[in-house]
């Protein structure tokens, strides 16, 4: 049953690709948020890969790993990935995802500035950041509301894992399409400690790309 429903529902309502007007008003919505330009996303992983945009909607997930792989693992063999850089290659300068210090800076996916000094323009620029990216926080905290079998106590006593995950997801797009009202009782998860760690991977400097992104988020930074 869960297979017939993951194989109607996920193509149906769950897809990455955006008409312009929709990256249009992402950007303009996050820009509001934050004040960093040319977000169209925000990806996160627990347990399975996640991307959802500015209204909370849901544009793509990676089960594959069930959580057995780290972050960057993951988005470097995505289809997510590989379509952000080839739009990228042919053209698009000014689209970009956000992710956590678990991803790789890249041109197309920014990440916060490492071990940032307090009152810093790199610490500034974290806590804009982070503004932007507390919507995923917001989408994982409604999912957990509204599915309790995704709770920590519950959600790997289930099985297929990966399946049940995705309909889950796909139901929430659902509910946002007919404006169920999200359940009172969310807890989120703020990332104030995540964005100054000293334990974060060094991601940067990994791919030929990275002095790119690496100019590109300083010069957002600069901006603020």
């Amino acid at each position: 049953m869960c297979t017939a429903i993951e194989k109607v529902l996920c193509p149906k309502h769950i897809n990455f690709i955006m008409s312009q007007e929709e990256r249009r008003a992402a950007k303009n919505c996050f820009y509001a948020m934050s004040g960093i330009p040319g977000i169209i996303g925000a990806v996160d992983d627990t347990h399975i890969q996640m991307i959802c945009d500015h209204t909370m909607r849901i544009r793509a997930v990676n089960g594959c790993y069930g959580g057995a792989s780290h972050d960057s693992h993951i988005w470097n063999l995505s289809d997510e990935r590989l379509f952000m850089k080839n739009a990228y290659v042919n053209g698009d300068k000014s689209s970009w995802l956000i992710g956590d210090s678990g991803y790789p800076l890249e041109p197309w996916i920014l990440t916060s500035y490492r071990s940032a000094n307090e009152h810093s323009a790199e610490s500034r620029f974290n806590k804009r950041f982070c503004k932007a990216r507390f919507i995923i926080e917001r989408v994982f905290g409604v999912l957990k509301g509204r599915f309790r079998c995704l709770l920590a106590a519950r959600e790997l006593h289930y099985a297929p894992v990966a399946q049940i995950l995705n309909v889950c997801y796909a139901l929430h797009n659902v509910c946002l399409e007919h404006n169920v009202e999200p359940p009172t009782d969310i807890a989120y998860i703020e990332e104030e400690m995540e964005l100054t760690s000293n334990t974060a991977l060094d991601l940067e400097g990994t791919n030929q790309f990275s002095a790119v992104a690496q100019a590109l988020r300083d010069q957002i930074k600069n901006n603020l």
